[in-house]
């Protein structure tokens, strides 16, 4: 006996885990929505990053004075440039197996951190614009990262909303349930049939009301509408057979 009820118990359990399934099907989504939205945000920032690099890199072709952010970053980073006076003063002249400047991938990284903390408002100042073309860009890049973070941020809390908004309106519904059980004093086991027909009902319908929308279709519909929901009445009932049959 003890054992027939533990089964009973485990498959009330897993009932439960199939509403809790049901209720979790629009998060999946929202995180669908959420991973192309910062995917969205990334290619962008990439794409700005590229386009940093190469104002940095014709500046340095055009300009005599070395002020640009590459030529800050090949200072910092203690890789200069074979084509810097400071660099030839010291060696006298060029090594062919020295990489001029800093290597591909810190530049890269560098201009993806800039765009990234430009398009978030962030700005920590490490790498800051020195020239006009830098300055211009980075005014450019600020009012496309203020127009992104209104746009998709504000679009991602609406999603975070939503994911528990299903999970909100149900417990909702269900402490109705429970208050009603309550004003009226019902007994157990009527009380715990109320309860599954509930938990029965939201994971069938998502908690919508059928007959609301049914009445929200004009009556010719309405009448199609039903005719499709009890078909298989009208199929099997003889009185109705010949005729269902005639309609369609």
């Amino acid at each position: 006996m003890a054992g027939l009820i533990g089964l009973l118990k485990t498959a009330r359990l897993l009932r439960l885990v199939r509403v809790v399934r049901k209720l979790d099907r629009y998060s999946e989504y929202g995180a669908v929505v959420l991973l192309f939205l910062m995917t969205t945000f990334a290619l962008i920032a990439h794409w700005l990053a590229c386009i940093w690099y190469a104002i940095g890199n014709i500046e340095r072709q055009q300009q005599k004075m070395r002020i640009g952010w590459l030529d800050v970053l090949a200072e910092h980073t203690k890789q200069p440039y074979q084509d810097d006076e400071s660099f030839l003063v010291s060696f006298n002249h060029t090594l062919p197996w020295f990489e001029s400047g800093p290597s591909s991938k810190s530049k890269y990284i560098t201009a993806l951190y800039f765009t990234f903390s430009s398009l978030t408002s962030v700005g920590f100042g490490n790498v800051s614009p020195n020239t006009n073309p830098e300055k211009i860009f980075s005014i450019c890049t600020m009012l496309i990262g203020s127009l992104m973070y209104a746009g998709i941020f504000g679009h991602v809390s609406a999603i975070i909303q939503r994911l528990y908004s299903g999970t909100a309106r149900y417990h909702i519904q269900m402490l109705r349930v429970k208050e009603f059980i309550r004003f009226h004093q019902i007994p157990n086991p009527l009380r715990q049939r109320l309860e599954e027909f509930f938990q029965h009902a939201w994971s069938y319908t998502n908690g919508i009301d059928m007959n609301m929308v049914l009445r929200s279709f004009p009556e010719c519909l309405q009448a199609d509408i039903c005719l499709h929901l009890n078909r298989n009445l009208l199929n099997n009932c003889p009185a109705f057979k010949r005729n269902f049959a005639h309609s369609f």
